[in-house]
């Protein structure tokens, strides 16, 4: 079977329609329930989005280049940002403080990062983001809830982006140590009324390490269930985009719609 996707026409872009209306829908309806998406049943969701072969679709109010589009469901949070939603309620400006691996395993390098900011201003031009960026590092868990401490200090941020599980992955760090520090860090944050986004691994297809992100993408992902962790799902995006793009996009490194997705999550999130 031919599961790649027909470039969307108007009638895909209705929130409900195609695949990504029913993975969007399915993600709704949990949400309404008692209770999160339990991790089989989002399991079961992504199952679906990445083998329905139908149009892809994305709400209306959604401003996603085409060959970045992916189903609702990879950028929808468990939870609320309560502080950048007050922010932006009130017009005020919104500081975000990045934090990730080394540049050249980054979703979010230099050039993206303004693009990011770009993407964000975009969506709400009455905001001014700023974001400051705590630059490179091994990308390895407890480091980087080490250098968080301090960077919330010294940037006082009222949003994280936090880019975590590459180094992590590469380097065969503990499964079960990696998500208890990951726990650790988003109760801290919690606690300083601070909000989260993670970026999960990216999806890079013919490596042979590739396995190795499977294993911190499902701790990330069973983490997210248990404390309702806010996560931009960068490995099923990817593999989405990989596997369903439009011949013409062939070859596009599916992270460099990062930026998009990254904001329009976010934007989701705060004005909802």
């Amino acid at each position: 079977m031919d599961t790649r996707m027909a470039p969307p026409g108007p009638q895909d872009r209705h929130p409900t329609g195609g695949s990504a209306g029913i993975c969007a829908r399915k993600r709704a309806d949990d949400r309404r329930r008692p209770g999160r998406l339990t991790r089989a049943a989002r399991a079961g969701a992504l199952a679906l989005c990445l083998l329905l072969p139908l149009p892809l679709s994305l709400p209306a109010h959604a401003d996603i280049s085409k060959g970045c589009r992916v189903p609702d469901i990879f950028l929808t949070f468990d939870s609320d940002l309560k502080r950048t939603e007050r922010l932006v309620d009130r017009s005020a400006p919104v500081r975000i403080l990045l934090l990730g691996p080394n540049p050249e395993r980054q979703a979010l390098s230099q050039k993206k990062r303004t693009r990011l900011e770009l993407e964000l201003n975009r969506r709400l031009p009455d905001i001014r983001f700023s974001i400051v960026d705590e630059g490179p590092s091994r990308g390895l868990v407890d480091d980087d809830f080490e250098r968080l401490r301090g960077a919330v200090d010294r940037v006082q941020p009222d949003l994280i982006i936090w880019q975590v599980g590459t180094g992590d992955a590469l380097a065969a760090t503990d499964a079960d140590a990696f998500a208890r520090t990951l726990g650790r860090a988003a109760d801290w944050l919690k606690g300083r009324n601070i909000d989260l986004v993670l970026i999960d691994p990216p999806f890079i297809a013919g490596v042979p390490h590739e396995h190795l992100y499977g294993r911190m993408v499902d701790q990330i992902d069973a983490l997210s269930d248990r404390q309702g962790m806010n996560v931009v799902q960068q490995y099923q995006a990817t593999n989405w985009l990989h596997r369903s793009a439009d011949p013409a996009l062939k070859g596009m490194d599916a992270r460099l719609c990062m930026p998009e997705l990254v904001a329009e999550a976010i934007v989701r999130a705060a004005t909802r």
